[in-house]
């Protein structure tokens, strides 16, 4: 009997100690107590900051000024002393066709128009003389007549013989072809050698000076653009952002893309932007000058929730919040943040409510 009491109070004494034991290691482990390890973050202070909100418009850059260049006349190509590429300027010479037939026919045409003159010549003496003696009663008027026709006659043909020297000097200025602008050859098809059509191009030539975006705008959002307002464009393969101006705002929409078609000029002196590169026009839908703004990146989803951890005394409070106008990479708090409180930007999502933290940075708010 002893010997079972004996037991049963040695059996007691372990499980007392077994729970005191258990109870003591619980006690560490609960949330926010001083026996916790301390989590590092890093913080920043709210303060106030402008902020906007953007519709983004796709685009893309074409020249304002791109001259197609077809021949006004057909011939052998004999020079071609440009490429892609090429710089140029009003007047340079971009394609040269051969002339030797127009220069041969020239030079028959001079030398029929020279007996044509003289053919002239002689007609108009001989119709004056004859003037003069019919007045005198020398000649019959059947013979004044006859001088006269022939006088019309030979001036008419003078007049043919050089129209036709006009008409091969045209022929061989047109051979000669030349760019109507400044800028760069964009294109070039034709080589020495290969017979040119005045139905094909041969060249063409853009000025990237100055530069559009096209785009088009959605019905929604026509009430934020008009013609004359400065936007900003991005350009990612031109390394940038770029400001320009709305040149044109069709007031029609266009059938296929359901919108208005719009133009963007930005000068472009640096000719970082080319044509065919994509570009996205930025329209500011919602603006604020004095808002709370914060990192996206600080902020933590609890189910339909929006949560910031709020840093006071080395101690978080996981606090709900209610947010406003987005941007890229920043947003708004409009209720939940006061100025001057240090929230968690960088190491919250260890983080609940009541522990411990160590700030590594204090960094700033927007």
């Amino acid at each position: 009997m002893v010997h079972t009491r004996a037991v049963k109070l040695f059996t007691v004494t372990i499980l007392a100690l077994a729970l005191f034991i258990f109870a003591g290691c619980s006690s560490k482990e609960e949330p926010g107590a001083a026996g916790d390890k301390a989590v590092p973050v890093k913080v920043s202070e709210a303060k106030t900051g402008s902020i906007s909100a953007q519709t983004v418009i796709t685009g893309k850059v074409t020249p304002v000024q791109e001259i197609i260049i077809v021949p006004k006349m057909g011939g052998k190509v004999a020079q071609v002393p440009v490429d892609v590429g090429s710089k140029v300027k009003t007047g340079s010479l971009l394609v040269k066709l051969d002339t030797i037939d127009q220069e041969i026919s020239l030079n028959g045409a001079r030398l029929s128009h020279d007996r044509a003159v003289l053919d002239y010549n002689n007609a108009k003496t001989n119709y004056e003389r004859n003037q003069s003696l019919y007045s005198q009663g020398a000649i019959s008027l059947r013979d004044l007549e006859s001088s006269e026709l022939s006088y019309k006659s030979s001036r008419d043909l003078a007049a043919s013989a050089q129209n036709q020297i006009d008409t091969i000097r045209n022929q061989m200025s047109n051979a000669t072809i030349t760019s109507p602008i400044s800028g760069e050859v964009a294109t070039r098809s034709i080589d020495p050698g290969e017979m040119a059509s005045p139905t094909q191009p041969v060249v063409s030539v853009v000025n990237i000076d100055r530069v559009y975006v096209e785009g088009t705008v959605a019905e929604r959002d026509i009430s934020l653009i008009q013609e004359g307002k400065q936007v900003s464009v991005k350009v990612d393969a031109a390394g940038g952002s770029f400001s320009g101006i709305v040149k044109t705002l069709s007031p029609v929409t266009n059938i296929q893309t359901k919108g208005y078609p719009i133009k963007i000029e930005i000068n472009n002196p640096g000719h970082k932007l080319r044509p065919g590169m994509f570009a996205e026009i930025l329209l500011v839908t919602k603006n604020k000058e004095a808002a709370v703004v914060i990192p996206k990146e600080a902020l933590v989803t609890r189910g339909s929730d929006k949560m910031l951890y709020v840093v006071k005394n080395n101690l978080v409070e996981e606090r709900k919040v209610e947010t406003g106008i987005e941007a890229d990479d920043q947003i708004e708090i409009v209720k939940g943040l006061a100025l001057g409180e240090k929230f968690v930007t960088e190491g919250q999502q260890s983080l609940f409510d009541k522990a411990k933290v160590t700030v590594k940075t204090l960094g700033t708010g927007g």
